[in-house]
């Protein structure tokens, strides 16, 4: 290879990225990059131009049989669930139109937060830890299966095998059938499918299962506002993530990253209108949220674009906020400040029973920092002015970082709390995890509230 093939190359790799929806990687020796492509010496088959730049579209298209064996499964359900995962963006009316044929509530791995509304009679939310209870319980009693876009790779929170038929609407062949067995696999785009399927569809006339979900849901609502207008101090991490999500835009970006926060915000930042949400798919990629922000204000101009972080995970990456302000991408970075790193912590005590074991982080005056940088901070330290200043600091001119200093022993309870679970936990404050007594009456307190 030489010089004259740099152009072939990255059009590949560009091309291979945007169509797989991956990361492409180009490696090219340093003497080769100082060399000028017009003086390498061409092979006869290398003509100049001849990579071209359009990243075409897959048409990919289930046959009719196919499509016919699908909705033979789905009309013999009566308790169907449709899990719509990342691959379901752009398909919210489908969607919606399905949920209503079927009586079937839809069911939201996190990267697929934003392909319905949160607000839509059909959803139940998130699935998995740091999903709700309304979509752990349908996924539990369903009797059948419909995934849209989806391999969210938790296989314990589906239903168990067997217990459940499915259908699956995947782009990737390879992936149907990943995470739980399919009867039937329909491979394409989620929107084609979707409308392809929806005219042999027959309505449910068992709404029942659906209606026993939105009870749910309005309970679990009601839960989350209770927990996002607490006023204890100190301030809890949810009392941010709500009044965040009550402060932005119908079309704001939303990032966030993983940790603690990744709880918050799954369960606490409605999705409305034309919102984007994005984090990393794979979970514990920590410090995606700002470089994920820097991008959502290059892509989105005129957006509002939010990153809400934990303090850990900006730390590994503050320094591009310096890039934020050099370019003036107004991008509002919500960290939420524990000096901890809590999924960590959490996670040791909870999956494994182990006390907390250096998790604690050296305290940082995010908001100096910012103003050091050139933009601008703000701190939150009490629940009663958070949305004010939330408020001031997303309509401020220009990048901002808003420091908000919360509760360190508030735990991201899953939806369901497993007796195992709960022994691990109990092991772990035995045997002397740092604040065991804060933490035990914290959880204590959380539970007695819920219960009244």
């Amino acid at each position: 290879m030489g010089p004259a093939h740099t152009e072939n190359v990255v059009e590949l790799a560009c091309r291979t990225a945007l169509a797989y929806r991956g990361v492409a990687h180009v490696t090219m020796p340093v003497d080769m990059q100082s060399e000028p492509i017009e003086r390498d010496l061409r092979s006869k088959r290398n003509k100049p131009h001849h990579v071209s730049e359009l990243m075409a579209e897959g048409a990919h298209a289930p046959n009719e049989a196919q499509v016919l064996r699908a909705a033979e499964i789905l009309n013999a359900g009566k308790k169907i669930v449709i899990l719509a995962g990342r691959g379901a963006l752009g398909a919210g009316d489908e969607l919606t139109e399905i949920a209503e044929l079927l009586g079937a509530p839809v069911a939201k791995p996190l990267l697929g937060k934003a392909c319905l509304p949160d607000d839509s009679p059909y959803t139940v939310g998130g699935v998995g830890l740091l999903g709700t209870r309304p979509a752990q319980e349908a996924l539990e009693s369903c009797d059948t299966l419909l995934i849209v876009g989806s391999s969210f790779p938790y296989i314990e929170f589906y239903p168990k095998p067997g217990k459940a038929r499915c259908v699956q609407v995947e782009l990737d062949p390879k992936r149907i059938g990943l995470r739980y067995p399919a009867e039937a696999g329909l491979v394409g785009d989620s929107i084609r499918v979707l409308r392809a399927l929806r005219p042999h569809l027959k309505r449910n006339e068992h709404r029942g299962f659906l209606e026993k979900a939105q009870a749910a849901m309005a309970e679990w609502r009601a839960l989350m506002v209770e927990r996002g207008t607490r006023r204890d101090m100190p301030m809890k991490p949810q009392v941010v993530a709500h009044e965040l999500g009550q402060s932005i835009a119908d079309d704001a970006v939303i990032v966030t990253d993983s940790g603690t926060v990744t709880t918050w915000a799954a369960r606490h930042v409605p999705i409305r209108g034309s919102m984007q949400f994005a984090c990393s798919g794979n979970l514990a990629t920590m410090a995606c949220g700002l470089p994920y922000a820097v991008a959502a204000a290059v892509a989105f101009p005129g957006r509002q674009v939010v990153a809400f972080v934990g303090d850990g995970a900006l730390t590994m990456l503050m320094g591009e906020f310096a890039t934020c302000v050099k370019y003036q991408l107004p991008v509002k970075i919500v960290v939420v400040k524990n000096n901890s790193l809590g999924q960590i912590k959490w996670e040791q005590m909870v999956f494994l029973g182990n006390p907390e074991y250096l998790c604690e982080l050296q305290p940082i005056d995010f908001a100096a920092f910012a103003r050091a940088c050139g933009g601008q901070g703000f701190t939150i330290e009490r629940p009663e002015e958070c949305g004010a200043v939330l408020r001031q600091a997303i309509e401020a001119p220009g990048p901002a970082i808003i420091e908000a200093v919360v509760d360190p022993n508030e735990p991201p309870m899953p939806p369901k709390v497993k007796a195992e679970q709960a022994l691990h936990l109990a092991e772990s404050l035995a045997r002397g995890t740092p604040n065991r007594g804060k933490i035990a009456l914290t959880i204590a307190s959380d539970t007695v509230r819920e219960m009244v």
